[in-house]
């Protein structure tokens, strides 16, 4: 164990990502139709915003 070491910068397995209200609405930017935003919680690792058609995550900066 004498060998370990650690990252300079650690790992975020949880990005900072800004989170839209729970009533906002917008489109998917591959296939248009209405996005769903995801719930905000500790456990959550995912992106904001969430296509059922496409099944793809997106942030607030990947849909403006």
């Amino acid at each position: 164990m004498k060998d370990h070491s650690t990252y300079e910068t650690p790992i975020k397995f949880r990005p900072d990502y800004e989170w839209p209200a729970s009533d906002a609405e917008a489109d998917c930017p591959r296939c248009g139709n209405p996005l769903m935003v995801n719930e905000n919680r500790p456990e959550y690792m995912g992106k904001p915003w969430w296509c059922g058609d496409c099944r793809w995550q997106f942030t607030n900066d990947e849909i403006s």
